[in-house]
């Protein structure tokens, strides 16, 4: 237990001390505090504000589906790889321009109420995610080209805890905010402004890619990745594959659509869902980051992959055990403290898997596809979670999801060679 203790302090160490150690690394961190940004705005934030504005459940659900530009940002990749900027580049112009259309939309947002204006506020936070979705397209394949073999591990680490950086700017603090503005959420949304402009900072310090692997056609910017992926083992096997990335984080999704509405129904007020909840969610998502890669490294992807499939539906059932208890804030914190954890350990292991089934030849096109079929079950999950619990309440929400995660986890090990062939593995 010690040695395992050190290695999990040095690795977390060697995370942190990372930022410090090139410009690289500083502007992978700016970037994936950038990527992450838009997320809980158009997510938890948008669906707790709604709530408060007395819209029903049902409704709110289907607030998931302006998510849909990430489960299709793949459709334009092709002309994010082929269109470059005069003096900003081929990846860093597309940056900057998307995220100066975000500040503008989240100026927008923070001019209605959903009380009055649902529906335009639906669509603000679509075109927020279509931006977001798009920048997620260049900032991914700048990654893709600018990091070294042996960096990426690193970088995409200290990617994601910048995205989960900002994601507590959208969701904790913006709660927070809102309840100092006296439960103004127009004003506590404008108050985003300034740190959607910070992230461009990370854009400045970047040094454009000096790879040109531009497609020489549009037609073979759209039409090589697709044939490359289902011809490499066959379409049957990539079919398989394709559907299990889709429903990988299905059950962990399917809780986590709703849970800040649910923490608000069991009585939590804003100040304890900021602190102890999404505080505590970036706590035990790093947590889970670094545990995650160690236990790939050590296990293999494969079975890290099978196992903690199982645990993320698994995780849900202290939720449902939360629902059966009511307001109860100890058990709150250690429901979260385990889905978080486990859950970002799921992360680590999907984008692994995404990294392995990708050819570098067609990188950015492929990992916007993956990336994005890996958003779908995400965004199916919102519709299924309001009809569920307006019709069978918090705790059998949490049974399905459950149920769900072990059909999957099932799926799995069924195509467990299909998997291993596919993404050259060694199981």
């Amino acid at each position: 237990m010690s040695g395992f203790s050190q290695q999990l302090k040095a690795a977390t160490i060697d995370s942190i001390a990372g930022l410090f150690k090139s410009r690289k690394m500083l502007v992978m961190f700016i970037l994936g505090y950038s990527s992450g940004l838009p997320l809980m705005l158009t997510a938890s934030s948008l669906t707790y504000w709604y709530h408060e504005a007395g819209v029903s459940i049902q409704d709110i659900g289907l607030l998931s589906l302006v998510a849909l530009p990430y489960t299709v940002k793949y459709l334009w990749s092709p002309v994010i790889d082929r269109i470059s900027f005069k003096y900003f580049g081929r990846r860093k112009g597309w940056i900057l321009l998307m995220q100066l259309l975000l500040i503008v939309c989240v100026f927008l947002l923070s001019q209605f109420s959903p009380a009055q204006s649902s529906l335009i506020i639906a669509g603000i936070a679509l075109a927020i995610c279509f931006f977001s979705a798009t920048q997620d397209i260049a900032i991914n394949a700048y990654q893709t080209e600018v990091l070294d073999e042996d960096e990426r591990a690193l970088g995409s680490s200290i990617s994601v805890l910048g995205y989960r950086v900002a994601m507590m700017v959208t969701g904790a603090f913006l709660l927070i905010m809102v309840k100092y503005f006296d439960n103004n959420w127009q004003t506590g949304i404008f108050a985003l402004t300034p740190f959607f402009a910070v992230a461009m900072i990370g854009t400045f310090l970047a040094r454009e890619t000096t790879v040109d692997n531009r497609p020489k056609t549009f037609a073979d910017a759209v039409v090589l990745p697709f044939y490359d992926f289902f011809t490499r083992r066959g379409f049957a096997v990539a079919i398989v594959v394709l559907l299990i990335i889709i429903f990988y984080k299905f059950s962990d999704a399917l809780a986590f659509s709703l849970n800040t509405v649910f923490f608000a129904e069991l009585g939590f007020d804003k100040v304890t869902i900021a602190v102890s909840y999404k505080t505590n969610a970036l706590i035990f998502t790093f947590i889970g980051l670094v545990l995650g890669g160690m236990l790939a490294k050590g296990f293999g992807l494969f079975r890290t992959f099978l196992i903690f499939s199982f645990m993320m539906a698994a995780a849900n059932l202290m939720y449902m055990w939360l629902a059966f208890e009511g307001k109860n804030y100890y058990l709150m914190v250690i429901s979260v403290a385990v889905e978080y954890m486990v859950g970002a350990m799921g992360t680590a292991v999907l984008v692994a898997m995404i990294m392995s089934l990708v050819n570098k030849s067609f990188s950015a096109t492929q990992f916007a596809v993956l990336s994005s079929i890996d958003s779908l079950g995400r965004v199916l999950v919102g519709p299924l979670a309001g009809n569920v619990q307006a019709g069978y309440g918090w705790e059998m929400l949490f049974l399905l999801s459950f149920i769900l995660g072990c059909i999957v986890t099932f799926g799995i090990w069924l195509a467990r060679k299909q998997i291993i062939s596919m993404a050259n593995l060694h199981g």
